[in-house]
């Protein structure tokens, strides 16, 4: 057995994009999954898993009850309709950081 030092763990956690978790399936579907892994040449369950997520989610398929809306979140003043002092607003909510005074360069000579 290797055992990764840590040099070798940090660097295996930052490539690993993806994150395990654990699902229970019936087993008609883990067999179909299985199947579906040998006749795709994939090499895991977890690819197969992984794409039909993937295909669901491009597909457009969710949940109707994930879908939320910012509708009615916001008021828009009705002194400035067309946010024209927006940016000044946003801003005023944000300490700005201070500068600090430049001293005057000296001249080599």
């Amino acid at each position: 057995m290797t055992r990764l030092t840590d040099a070798h763990l940090e660097s295996y956690e930052y490539r690993m994009a993806k994150r395990a978790i654990s699902i229970t399936l019936e087993e008609d579907n883990l067999l179909w999954l299985h199947g579906q892994t040998r006749g795709s040449g994939k090499r895991s369950v977890s690819q197969i898993v992984d794409g039909l997520v993937a295909d669901a989610r491009a597909a457009g398929r969710v949940h109707a009850d994930s879908i939320r809306s910012v509708v009615g979140t916001i008021e828009i003043a009705a002194t400035d309709p067309d946010l024209a002092d927006a940016d000044r607003t946003i801003r005023s909510l944000f300490a700005t950081p201070r500068r600090r005074a430049r001293r005057p360069r000296r001249r080599r000579g």
